[in-house]
């Protein structure tokens, strides 16, 4: 970073009586470049990401909140805003503006007579898990532990429930949010209803969300588990074996084949980590011995090269998650979605895994259908599709050129066999795409949010993410 775009030279140019105020206004602290705290705050999941906010807030409530976005808006400062800091594309940080960081806010409150969480934007979904299955009930969340609850939720929850419980846009029964006005809003199928339409699927568009309220679903606390493995020579009987199984699969039944490695975990043999591998891994929400009886073709398709299905607690599968995407490995992740899985699909599916340059690299197809998109319509475009694909580049301590063509090549063969959209929270890492992100993500309900955009946040305040135009353009 040079001199001219240093964080320290932005902050020496505010005003100084308004750093001031700002500070002394706050319940949360102020954190600047020179503040022991900065390198830890400015810290995010993507090890590619690196950036220099010249502010960070580390607000304690709405009211500091809007303060942040008030001073963000009068010193001209590009805002961002973080939770859980795992958003892949860095949206989390900004160079040389202002953060909103919400880590401290993480209260949780369980009502398990009405089967409701409220939940501060601050929380993980290991937090959220921690407290819920207390109750054996859950909320649908991202796959891994460490992700947060704020991006996921905004850009649609694909986890481990869906096809029971859909995502976690469908649980979703109100927001409270603090919009680019300063205003503390909720939004709810009573109150703000487009908002609440929007922000389902919109991410952080509109505003800074200070307060979520999910619906909760009996879920385990002791689930059926699958994780089994198969040498990748095998690779075409298991592809059959779980197109037909997830055909007619129970909507309790939520998988995901994967196309890679072993991974170096500490729960999987040290002599087969990194053998080539198909694997499939589940989780069936219901009584565990009958899952395990739903999910017996998947584990006989050959012989495994280690099969770890049981019955399991439903937060092992978050920790499996965590695990095998570790805070600080580098990640370009992209993805489509489909109507099935066709045999040119496939074809993309075992050759790109064996073209990918990397050892960590894979490929993945995510189940979805049956109960995904049963909630109140939401802005999230892409719940009637049957499977989202993902490819998945994973590396760590080199700069690694190829990881990024090799990701981008895949994505557009699969486009071109008939692969559309895009999830939110799998959307590469080059800004220069973000532009067509926001078409492949929000497909046909992107006029409509630009409406949204437009009413609430004319000046596009909020635009560290897969951006929506306030002009529509």
């Amino acid at each position: 970073m040079s001199e001219n775009t240093h964080p320290l030279g932005t902050v020496a140019r505010l005003n100084e009586e308004d750093i001031k105020e700002l500070d002394d206004g706050l319940r949360g602290s102020l954190v600047l470049p020179d503040h022991e705290a900065y390198e830890d705050t400015r810290n995010v999941w993507n090890g590619l990401v690196n950036k220099y906010p010249a502010v960070i807030v580390r607000a304690e409530g709405g009211v500091d909140v809007a303060r942040a976005v008030k001073f963000a808006r009068d010193n001209d400062l590009e805002l961002a805003v973080r939770g859980g800091a795992h958003n892949q594309t860095g949206a989390a940080m900004v160079d040389n503006g202002l953060v909103v960081d919400l880590e401290e806010m993480d209260d949780i409150h369980i009502d398990p007579g009405e089967q409701v969480a409220r939940v501060g934007p601050g929380n993980r979904a290991e937090d959220v898990l921690a407290e819920t299955q207390e109750f054996g009930l859950a909320t649908p969340t991202g796959s891994a532990g460490s992700v947060g609850i704020s991006g996921p939720t905004l850009g649609g929850g694909i986890g481990w429930i869906r096809r029971k419980h859909g995502l976690a846009v469908d649980a979703l029964r109100s927001v409270e949010l603090v919009t680019p006005d300063g205003e503390l809003r909720t939004a709810s199928p009573d109150h703000n209803e487009d908002l609440y339409w929007a922000i389902r699927g919109g991410g952080g568009n509109f505003g800074v969300v200070t307060n979520f309220e999910f619906d909760l679903y009996e879920v385990g606390p002791i689930v059926g588990g699958l994780g089994v493995f198969y040498p990748a020579d095998h690779a075409n009987a298991v592809l059959e074996t779980y197109r037909d199984v997830m055909a007619d699969a129970p909507e309790e039944l939520t998988t995901i084949v994967f196309n890679g490695h072993v991974p170096a975990l500490p729960a999987l043999p040290d002599d087969i980590h990194g053998e080539d591998t198909m694997g499939i891994l589940g989780c069936y929400v219901g009584n565990p011995e009958e899952g395990m009886q739903v999910i017996e073709p998947l584990r006989g398709v050959a012989d495994p090269i280690i099969d770890l299905s049981e019955p399991m607690p439903y937060e092992v599968l978050h920790d499996l998650g965590t695990q095998l995407y570790p805070w600080g490995r580098n990640y370009v992740h992209r993805s489509v979605f489909l109507d099935e899985l066709s045999e040119d699909i496939y074809q993309i599916f075992r050759e790109q895994t064996e073209a990918a340059p990397g050892s960590m690299d894979a490929m993945a197809i995510w189940s979805m259908g049956g109960n995904v998109g049963h909630g109140e319509p939401a802005a999230f475009a892409w719940d009637d599709k049957q499977y989202m694909m993902t490819i998945e580049a994973n590396w760590e301590h080199y700069e690694n050129n190829r990881e990024f063509e090799w990701a981008r090549k895949t994505e557009r063969m699969l486009r071109d066999a008939g692969g559309e959209g895009a999830y939110m929270g799998f959307t590469g890492i080059e800004e220069q795409d973000w532009e067509d992100w926001a078409e492949q993500v929000y497909a046909e309900n992107y006029d409509r949010l630009a409406e949204v955009k437009a009413e609430y946040d004319p000046l596009n305040t909020f635009q560290q993410n897969v951006n929506i135009n306030p002009t529509g353009d």
